[in-house]
């Protein structure tokens, strides 16, 4: 099931993000699914299918983002490597 929601922004706001109009819906929720991502609230699989594309076009847009697909600290990368 989906869930709509409905965002007001004023105009200034708009204009300053530069996007056409009719692209803004697709902006903002991918604007909000890259943050919940970096916030390890969402995983690369939910995130992906939050905004309708294949892991592979998700790194993509994480790259073009400069987003990690790695959401794990330092330390936690170092216990999995040294995992036995």
């Amino acid at each position: 099931m989906n869930r709509q929601v409905i965002v007001e922004l004023p105009e200034d706001a708009t204009r300053a993000i530069d996007v056409r109009p009719e692209d803004l819906p697709q902006e903002l929720r991918a604007a909000a699914v890259l943050h919940w991502f970096e916030q390890g609230r969402l995983s690369q699989g939910q995130a992906a299918a939050a905004l309708g594309l294949q892991r592979g076009t998700f790194f993509d847009l994480l790259a073009s983002h400069r987003v990690s697909p790695v959401q794990m600290t330092t330390e936690e990368l170092d216990h999995e490597f040294r995992r036995d």
